[in-house]
């Protein structure tokens, strides 16, 4: 599976995400440090990746819906 962590999250949820067998991408280190929030999930959806983030902006699903696979 995809993760794409988010900039306000420590760069050691990458080693554990990781060390889990999955992929995991750090919004720092593909350029999206700063990013909006809808950049972020434009990207995440894009790569089709699980966004981990401590952003409560997320939750609100009529914003960002969940999407199935």
């Amino acid at each position: 599976m995809r993760f794409l962590i988010d900039a306000n999250l420590p760069r050691t949820v990458i080693a554990v995400v990781r060390s889990l067998g999955h992929h995991a991408e750090f919004a720092r280190d593909i350029g999206l440090g700063s990013a909006t929030d809808d950049q972020l999930a434009k990207h995440a959806l894009h790569y089709r990746a699980a966004l981990v983030t401590r952003d409560l902006d997320f939750a609100d699903i009529r914003r960002y819906p969940s999407i199935s696979a």
